[in-house]
């Protein structure tokens, strides 16, 4: 409000084009909920990719907000926004572009208004994959972070609200990764790269980025599987993902002895967890492949 202030006291504040932020935080969670509610529907490939840019742009507003409320609905609705079974291909496509690589890039729109590099929302999923958190506004700042950091934790309250963000963090990156293995050659018509230097590119980018290896911080998940099942699944979703579309993942997962740190996970699975039982068991069946026949990678 101090900008308000300012103006007032200049003589140049107009109550007639005020809007205070609560309602602008109100018309955000509106549309967003308005996407979550409406779910997929049949529509002209140009107003799918409308619609799609649109809530993406929302998505990572609510993102920046410092609102609990405002951030988990953001979330939810890259959930969404990723899942091709509820929000159609075309959707899910632009969605999971956009988180792997920040780039909405589509050649059959010229629209200059949406510019996903500024949105944030690959450098907000990777920061809450790999230090459980958001900095502050939703952005990514990576001196903020530090493993020894004893502020990480905060609030009880707020503790609970950022593992469930890391949840839903992993949920996206294994929709997107999804999209990528089984529909990476329409998700790559949209750039001008091939499925694997995509996922190759995330890989290297994400841990200039964050300073950390995505694969150790994935294979952690699954070490810790007892505790933390649902993390454990999404995290071995994402890794058979990776694993079947990029060469550095599969070379990665071997120098980390992964074979064995998800045959662990998979016990665990077969004891407790049948999606952690299943997802486990499709990372080993890639990499058993790899290990047959490492010249031909078991998926393209």
């Amino acid at each position: 409000y101090a900008r308000n202030l300012l103006d007032a006291a200049d003589g140049a504040f107009s109550t007639n084009t005020y809007i205070s932020l609560e309602d602008q935080e109100a018309e955000y969670c509106r549309k967003a909920e308005e996407v979550l509610a409406h779910g997929k529907k049949p529509m002209a490939s140009g107003t799918v990719i409308e619609n799609a840019l649109l809530a993406l742009e929302i998505a990572a507003s609510l993102l920046k907000k410092d609102r609990m409320d405002a951030r988990q609905l953001g979330m939810e609705s890259l959930c969404l926004l990723t899942d091709p079974t509820r929000t159609g291909v075309e959707t899910a496509l632009i969605a999971s572009r956009v988180v792997l690589t920040g780039s909405a890039q589509d050649e059959s729109t010229d629209d200059d208004d949406y510019e996903a590099n500024e949105w944030g929302i690959r450098e907000a999923i990777l920061a809450l994959v790999q230090f459980g958190r958001l900095g502050d506004d939703g952005a990514f700042e990576q001196d903020s972070y530090s493993d020894n950091d004893s502020d990480a934790q905060g609030h009880p309250d707020e503790q609970r609200h950022n593992e469930m963000l890391h949840n839903l963090a992993l949920a996206v990156l294994a929709n997107a990764l999804d999209v990528l293995e089984n529909h990476g050659r329409r998700l790559c018509e949209i750039g001008s790269e091939s499925p694997s230097s995509v996922a190759d590119s995330f890989l290297s980018e994400s841990e200039q980025m964050a300073g950390k290896d995505l694969m150790k911080t994935l294979l952690s998940k699954l070490r810790s599987a007892e505790a933390k099942p649902h993390d454990a699944t999404l995290s071995a979703k994402c890794l058979g993902s990776l694993c079947g579309a990029s060469r550095d993942a599969r070379r990665r997962a071997k120098e980390l002895k992964a074979k064995q740190i998800v045959q662990t996970a998979l016990e665990v699975g077969e004891r407790t967890n049948v999606k952690l039982e299943k997802e486990s068991q499709k990372v080993i069946t890639t990499l058993t492949k790899m290990e047959d026949d490492p010249e031909h990678p078991p998926q393209e």
